[in-house]
């Protein structure tokens, strides 16, 4: 272990993340007073035991922990606070327009508020979030007065379900909602020139590149072309987008790695073949590093314009550390790489450890770092002595390679999150990538240097027929039904123990330490044997339900359930598309029955007769209406209009023999003030 101290940097990294993660994950916050001192703490126990090297290693990767709760509980610090907690049913916003994003036909627009109306005696230190339709004639920065409603942010509908109003109040915003029509009037903002903020004239400046766009191209094209050179995904259908998903391909809409480097790597390779075509410079000059100027500069460029997601942060960390490396004669790519990008991302945004963009990036980012920094370079050094045709040969078997890592080592991550893995991912991405490398990115590339000559529609017109190529990829191999496994989700020990062996071995490999990452995966292997997936669900909204008969294969959903929620739950679930018709039973009564794990379950939007269904039934869920107390026998399990209030969506998971085990998002989502449930937030 004393041989290998730069791996405890990575082991450093690995910690402070996973102290992100369960900062968010304690039922409760926790002061940066009580981080701190946890911190400094650990920072003598440091000092105390530098002579030893066991002690100060396990006392260096708490400080890695705790130094992960310190910046989650900074972070916090510095949110929003006083968020709206009731549905404000017509009401009037005035505010500035911070952010504009197209959603095909529709604008989604964030606003920071003035005034509410209702809400008046208030300063806002949040935003608000708007849909209306059209909206063509916004720019950010205008001054907007609009009739709306707004909604405070809402919980997840069922324990175990996508929590998203973390990350928009994270984001700042403090309430959704949506303009009534086109019941709004705006002032246009103030020319000021040079004086405009910077983040206005970025916004501006992707509104007019999405605007050109849409005068060049149409239909999917013109969605995917804006994903890929905006990051503004609003405008890729449903239908490709799942495609996409299908296929393996969905890190195409997601601006990372793979755009960022190959759009630095093209502006660097032209400009240094530019320069190295004039002797006068290349004979006396450092082109390789001035190129390497030009292309953190392009990067820079890309980072605003694709709206700075955690991925692109996370690449343009990456390729800027190897571009100083190059500047200063370094070698570049390694573990430590990824792991300072790591930790940029985490300070920058502790929550992005919980989603499922950081942990794919970085995961797939990891062992093609581990692999190409081994075996991998041993099998491309020589490369270069051989014949076009083995090269060629070796770049798709390379291809191959890369694939099957990739997809093994996310799995976990897509299992949990997704519902799927797709497995014709390895096979799609042999004509998707090569087709993004040297077609698509180089006209992107193109686009953005003539766009301001007014000439960007050639290098567009050029590009559709590679876009139409990639989305028709995606449909092919999305209908090929073999290559997409559905799981019902998992464990989150599970996963987490997976990947925390993984890594751990891709850290300490080659050393004796790395048998240790069997601990983890021992741990995750008994936690899936001893989890029980929730059985039935009611969302918090009191009008979706699901119920899951695994004896007949069915699942069982009222008439009239949203599409969104419903896909969520078939994910959870681990039911595919396909599937839908044979295992999906759709219940339209007012009252349904269904039997499972040797109960009766009686579940009602409005329950006429509560004393009939407790002699009838062994669990009795009234959605709308509160049940009498004490009317029901003692081994009756009741959940009711009163708990789904204030308590939030309820699971259940059945056993024969056992009682009924329910949780409540209360229960689970902890004290967090982006958890409103019952009109108030949680306490």
């Amino acid at each position: 272990m004393a041989a290998r101290r730069n791996s405890w940097i990575l082991c450093t990294v690995i910690f402070f993340g996973l102290g992100c993660a369960a900062y968010f994950s304690l039922p409760a916050r926790l002061t940066v007073q009580q981080a701190g001192l946890a911190v400094i703490l650990l920072l003598s126990g440091l000092w105390i035991s530098r002579r030893w090297v066991l002690p100060f290693f396990g006392i260096l990767l708490l400080a890695g922990f705790c130094g992960g709760l310190l910046i989650a509980s900074i972070h916090l610090e510095r949110a929003p606070s006083g968020l709206l907690t009731k549905t404000l049913y017509m009401t009037e916003i005035e505010g500035d327009i911070t952010l504009l994003e197209p959603r095909g036909g529709r604008m989604r627009m964030t606003v920071a508020p003035m005034r509410i109306a209702g809400l008046e005696d208030r300063a806002f230190d949040w935003k608000v979030r708007l849909s209306l339709p059209g909206g063509d004639e916004l720019s950010v920065g205008d001054h907007i007065v609009a009739t709306a409603r707004l909604f405070p942010l809402r919980a997840a509908s069922a324990p175990g379900d996508p929590d998203f109003s973390r990350g928009l109040y994270l984001d700042g915003i403090g309430a959704t909602g949506f303009v009534f029509g086109h019941k709004y009037s705006v002032t246009k903002k103030a020319e000021t020139g040079m004086m405009q903020p910077v983040s206005d004239r970025i916004e501006s400046l992707r509104l007019t590149i999405m605007t050109a766009i849409d005068q060049s191209l149409t239909g999917a094209e013109a969605g995917i072309a804006k994903a890929l050179i905006v990051g503004e995904r609003g405008d890729v259908s449903a239908k490709i987008a799942d495609d996409l998903r299908k296929s393996g391909l969905a890190h195409l809409l997601a601006i990372s790695g793979l755009h960022m480097g190959l759009l630095s790597g093209t502006v660097f390779f032209f400009l240094r073949f530019g320069m190295a075509a004039i002797p006068a410079l290349a004979l006396r000059f450092p082109i390789k590093k001035w190129a390497a100027i030009g292309a953190m500069g392009a990067a820079v460029i890309y980072l605003g314009l694709s709206g700075a997601s955690v991925p692109t942060q996370r690449a343009f960390v990456t390729l800027t550390i190897v571009w100083i490396a190059l500047l200063l004669d370094r070698r570049a790519i390694s573990l430590r790489l990824v792991a300072f990008a790591a930790l940029v991302v985490l300070i920058l945004r502790p929550d992005a450890v919980l989603g499922p963009s950081f942990q794919l990036s970085f995961a797939a980012v990891s062992v093609l770092v581990a692999f190409y920094d081994g075996p991998g370079r041993r099998w491309f050094d020589k490369s270069g002595d051989r014949s076009w045709l083995f090269r060629l040969w070796l770049f798709f078997a390379g291809l191959v390679m890369t694939g099957l890592l990739v997809t093994a080592v996310t799995a976990p991550i897509i299992g949990f999150h997704f519902g799927r893995i797709s497995m014709i991912g390895i096979v799609s991405n042999l004509i998707a990538i090569p087709v993004m490398a040297f077609w698509v990115m180089p006209l992107i590339v193109a686009t953005l240097v003539l766009m301001p000559f007014g000439a960007g529609g050639l290098a567009l017109w050029l590009m559709k027929p590679g876009l139409t190529l990639l989305i028709e990829t995606a449909s092919l191999a999305a209908d090929q039904a073999w290559g997409l496994w559905h799981v019902e989700q998992f464990s989150a020990v599970f996963a987490i123990g997976i990947m925390m062996a993984m890594a751990w071995w891709l850290v300490w490999r080659g050393n004796a330490i790395a048998r240790l990452a069997v601990i983890p995966l021992c741990v995750a292997i008994a936690a899936q044997i001893l989890y029980r997936p929730a059985d039935i669900l009611v969302s918090g909204d009191q009008e979706s339900w699901a119920i899951r008969d695994r004896v007949r294969d069915k699942l069982v959903l009222p008439e009239g359930i949203s599409d969104f929620q419903q896909s969520v739950w078939m994910a959870r679930f681990g039911i595919a598309d396909h599937d839908a018709g044979n295992v999906i039973e759709k219940c339209d009564a007012t009252v349904c029955s269904v039997r499972i794990a040797g109960r009766q379950v009686i579940i009602a939007n409005d329950l006429a007769n509560p004393f009939y269904a407790c002699r009838h039934g062994d669990m009795i869920i009234s959605l709308k209406r509160d049940m009498p107390r004490d009317i029901c026998a003692p081994d009756v399990t009741v959940i009711d209009d009163d708990l789904l209030w204030w308590q939030g969506g309820v699971s259940v998971a059945l056993r024969p023999d056992a009682a009924p085990v329910i949780e409540t998002v209360r229960e689970t989502s902890g004290i967090w003030p982006w958890i409103i449930i019952g009109g108030r937030v949680v306490k």
